[in-house]
Parts: structure tokens; sequence; C-alpha cells
């Protein structure tokens, strides 16, 4: 695996992509990154690879493609996990 280094030339003044990573945090699901691929090849773009949406996720790179795919997945999971809640209660 590659050294890779963290860009610092990059403004992280984005509030938005701060909350999305947030979000992130809170929802996603520890199988993330396959359920990642499949959200971003449905949209009929070329399938990333695997260290590329963890570096994404742990912003050693800034795409917001793969973040955009990334928070679908975390809310897809919330939205399962409390489906979860309201039908076992």
């Amino acid at each position: 695996m590659s050294k890779l280094i963290k860009n610092s030339n990059i403004k992280e003044d984005n509030s938005h992509n701060e909350k999305a990573y947030e979000f992130i945090n809170k929802h996603l699901p520890v199988t993330y990154v396959e359920l990642t691929i499949s959200c971003i090849v449905k949209k009929g773009q070329p399938a990333p690879s695997k260290a590329l949406i963890r570096n994404v996720r742990n912003k050693t790179i800034v795409r917001n493609d793969i973040l955009l795919a990334l928070v679908e997945v975390a809310y897809e999971n919330k939205e399962a996990i409390e489906r979860i809640k309201l039908l076992t209660s």
C-alpha cells in the first residue's frame, strides 16, 4: 500500500462536507466499501477502487462523488436501523 500524505493546501471550511462527515461517522455501516461501490455503479459511473473509497472516508482524498455515495449508504443504513427498531418495538 502506498504512503499517502494529507494535502494541507485543501481548504476544509466547507461546512456541508463537515456535516457529511459527521453524518457518516454516526450512521455508516462497517461494511461500507462494497455498498458504496454498488451505489456508484448504479449511477452509471465506473467503479472506484476500495482504497480510494477508504481514503475519501478518512479525509485523505476529497472526491465529492464518492462522498455523496458514502452519505447515501449511511442514510440507507440509518433508515434500515430505524425500521428494525420500529418493527421490533
